[in-house]
């Protein structure tokens, strides 16, 4: 394992951000390329994320890895956001944050990295990107830490849950099924 250094992840000049990386050595491509592996789960790059290795290429004094570029090696991860609210409004409200804390050892039990994005502190919800083993689903992980019972109200955000994972929702008005079928046979009887 390699000195940690910060390196620059960026998408045409846009979206930078930051996130820590294991200084792997020296890389092919521009002098003072470098080969490392992201130590982070950045917040604004589903890919690259934890346990990725890429080159990174100085730029104007900082170390920087562009969209356009290869991935060098898959970490075997992808992203996902949830936000996650206490269910005691005073959870979160000094420096301690007993929802992620949780979150995070549940996430833990599924080998996923969690990371805050930010804390409930002063806002409703808070935020932490996963990375998640490739192989297990969003749904396996929503489950789990539905199990889990934890202390705060989990939401996913990325990748969107699909409609499956969503509770079935009616139109206001709208009569379920088995008051259809009651009224049915309510009208054969009467």
């Amino acid at each position: 394992m390699g000195k940690t250094i910060k390196v620059c992840l960026t998408n045409g000049g846009d979206d930078r951000e930051t996130p820590w990386a294991h200084d792997l050595g020296p890389a092919a491509g521009p002098k003072g390329s470098r080969k490392v592996r992201l130590v982070n789960v950045p917040f604004l790059h589903a890919k690259p994320t934890w346990g990725d290795v890429i080159v990174v290429t100085p730029r104007r004094g900082v170390l920087t890895w562009e969209r356009a570029s290869a991935i060098l090696e898959d970490g075997g991860r992808w992203a996902m956001i949830l936000e996650y609210a206490p269910q005691d409004a005073e959870d979160g409200e000094d420096d301690e944050d007993p929802c992620f804390d949780a979150l995070t050892q549940a996430c833990a039990e599924l080998e996923v990295v969690c990371e805050c994005s930010f804390s409930p502190k002063g806002r409703p919800r808070g935020r932490a990107y996963l990375a998640v083993k490739q192989g297990m689903t969003a749904r396996e992980v929503m489950r789990h830490l539905a199990s889990a019972a934890l202390a705060c109200r989990i939401t996913q955000l990325f990748p969107k849950p699909a409609v499956s994972d969503s509770p079935r929702r009616r139109a206001p008005g709208t009569p379920c099924i088995r008051e259809k079928q009651r009224e049915s046979a309510a009208s054969l009887v009467g």
